[in-house]
């Protein structure tokens, strides 16, 4: 028998798959020959620990395929509820957050006040993000200005810290495409109203 063997390559094909359902799957069907091994060989530690480690990882596809299902749907996102930041600022009335062709490494969300997109004569309030689109466009240059409108309490990611959360939560990458294609799409549709009224 070659369980052993079937075991490792399982494992080892789990450790290349990119979609974390597929890995799941694969890491489940390791711990199942792990466990047929360990039954075998007549080592209850082995084949019980391979049981609760599939249990894990059923609890844990079960997880993906629901946030499959819920990313795929037209819902739109809920911004404060995506992440938890760590780092805070404050705004007064009238304080500039950022310049329009700023060079930008931080997303915002904001948590109590309002923000105005000067350009866009655009108000945001409370639990809505701003300046994502910087981080994921080549330039990385902010598309309009951000000023405060009343006194601001922000929530600060900087890029990296974007970059780390998306690797571990595939949720948030997933809402951040989500959020920046519905605001890049925002403004194509603003751009075509304007080009159509100046004809």
């Amino acid at each position: 028998m070659y369980l052993g063997e079937a075991a490792l390559c399982l494992a080892l094909v789990a450790a290349f798959l990119q979609t974390m359902p597929a890995l799941r799957l694969a890491a489940m069907a390791a711990c199942i020959a792990t466990m047929a091994a360990g039954y075998a060989e007549g080592l209850a530690w082995l084949w019980i620990g391979a049981g609760l480690v599939l249990l894990v990882h059923a609890w844990r596809y079960a997880q993906a395929r629901a946030t499959l299902e819920r990313l795929t749907s037209d819902e739109a996102p809920s911004p404060a509820a995506l992440f938890a930041f760590v780092n805070r600022e404050t705004l007064a009335p009238g304080q500039i957050l950022f310049k329009r062709g700023d060079p930008g490494a931080e997303m915002y969300l904001v948590v109590e006040g309002e923000i105005e997109i000067v350009e866009l004569g655009k108000t945001l309030s409370a639990g809505s993000v701003l300046g994502e689109v910087a981080l994921v466009v080549p330039s990385h240059k902010r598309t309009a200005t951000a000023r405060a409108k009343t006194n601001v309490t922000l929530a600060r990611m900087t890029k990296r810290d974007m970059e780390l959360t998306a690797l571990q939560n595939p949720t948030f990458g997933f809402e951040l495409l989500k959020l920046v294609a519905r605001r890049l799409s925002d403004d194509v549709e603003r751009l075509e109203r304007r080009i159509a009224g100046s004809v």
